[in-house]
């Protein structure tokens, strides 16, 4: 593959996960951080993009997206993708993307619309998608190639505005960061949950290296390493420079309750109503981006899992569902997607462990079950707690026994525990098998 695609398809991996939500979060760390950012930020980074990285990477070693859950039954298999594609699509990521964009790019400049502007707004927006998302061989070119480029060129504007001409001092850090900024640093990468979008952009990623003329399942796993090492350094440097925005920024946004402000108010601090402009074509840009992604790599598996229908019609099914809940009822869905997000996401984690174990086992297949099925168990609770129906008296319970679980994370030591245990289990089992056939 030659040079020019292997970046374009690095920068193609670093656009799909810069959504709005990838923009807004950085400043408000750095706001309430303050001079503990780089700690807070080094556990951000650790938190997102670490996990990120790794889910790509476990999808190269495994062979492939479809191979990275293969130690789960077929229709195991089967019901994991299809929740997984549901939530980031049509059910959550691209209403919302779509509504952000809206909101912060198109009702700042026309603040007094209705809703027929909104609907309007959301068939053009997605039927752009459409459009972009429909041959699968062109999203190198079409993402990487071009798009990326101009999204990169106006963050790395606003980045060298914020470097050279910084809008305050700043200030000693807030709350719990003051005493502990790597830990809720941690803590809010892995609340971003992009593993799941990690693991679904496996399937666009592994697609547009073969269309590339990529055919080796070595070649294909090297190129998407190295595509995920691309996206996550153009991932660190853009949150840096947002996290420094955000450090900066008290003097601008007094009582900052969200990073949107903070980033709309500095960019139209740095560059005027210009700011607002740039600021207008990176949100846009970078919820497009996401929205492409995500249809494509949804209609890619749905189009080779159930051959019914094909990818164009699959594309357009899931542009049409996400345009229905954009304009119909996505408050409501977000009430009800959150609590299986935060339901599946440890799963998630537990999936993108194994690979990097599994060689070193006797048994990865009974490991990566228990494991999963511990981490579903103990994620089942911050689920129904996410959801609003957690009793108080429960939710008191678990939050003094259960570690980490007023964070929304009381799957971790469990699953960790449970992933000592098992090895050693296998290992002993194992080494016990082969001493007996040893002994014959």
């Amino acid at each position: 593959m030659k040079t020019t695609n292997i970046a374009a398809l690095g920068l193609m991996t670093f656009s799909l996960f810069l959504g709005a939500g990838n923009l807004i979060f950085p400043p408000i760390i750095g706001y309430l951080a303050g001079d503990q950012t780089w700690q807070a930020g080094a556990g951000f980074i650790l938190g997102d993009v670490g996990l990120t990285l790794l889910a790509l990477i476990a999808v190269a070693l495994s062979g492939g997206p479809d191979k990275v859950v293969r130690d789960f039954s077929p229709a195991t298999q089967k019901l994991f993708w299809v929740v997984l594609f549901i939530v980031i699509g049509p059910a959550f990521v691209i209403p919302r993307a779509v509504m952000v964009a809206y909101e912060t790019g198109f009702m700042p400049f026309f603040p007094n619309t209705g809703d027929t502007v909104f609907h309007g707004y959301v068939v053009v927006y997605l039927a752009i998608t459409l459009a972009l998302t429909l041959r699968p061989g062109q999203l190198v070119s079409t993402i990487g190639k071009w798009m990326t480029p101009l999204l990169a060129l106006m963050l790395t504007t606003i980045a060298v505005g914020t470097l050279i001409n910084p809008q305050s001092a700043i200030e000693p850090a807030r709350g719990v960061y003051e005493s502990q900024p790597v830990a809720e640093g941690l803590i809010q990468g892995y609340l971003t949950m992009d593993v799941l979008g990690a693991l679904g952009f496996g399937w666009i990623i592994t697609h547009a290296i073969k269309s590339l003329g990529v055919t080796s399942g070595r070649d294909i796993a090297r190129f998407t390493t190295m595509a995920g090492l691309i996206a996550a350094i153009g991932m660190i440097l853009i949150y840096s420079a947002l996290f420094y925005l955000g450090a900066t920024s008290h003097g601008l946004v007094p009582d900052a309750s969200n990073g949107a402000r903070i980033l709309s108010t500095y960019v139209a601090a740095l560059f005027g109503p210009a700011g607002n402009m740039v600021l207008t074509l990176v949100i846009t840009l970078a919820c497009l981006t996401t929205c492409i992604g995500v249809t494509g790599a949804s209609a890619e598996y749905f189009s080779k899992t159930f051959t019914s229908f094909s990818y164009r019609q699959y594309v357009a099914a899931i542009a049409v569902a996400s345009a229905l809940v954009a304009t119909v009822g996505l408050d409501q869905l977000i009430v009800l997607t959150v609590p299986v997000i935060v339901t599946i996401y440890p799963v998630a984690i537990a999936v993108i462990i194994m690979p990097f174990i599994r060689r070193f086992l006797f048994y990865p297949t009974m490991v990566t079950r228990v494991v999963s099925a511990t981490a579903l168990l103990f994620a089942i609770p911050d689920g129904i707690k996410a959801a609003g129906f957690m009793p108080e008296s429960i939710n008191a319970f678990l939050t003094q026994h259960l570690p980490m679980f007023e964070q929304g994370m009381g799957w971790v030591v469990p699953g960790m525990i449970m992933l000592v245990l098992s090895i050693a289990a296998s290992q002993c089992f194992g080494w016990n098998r082969q001493s007996e056939e040893a002994a014959y």
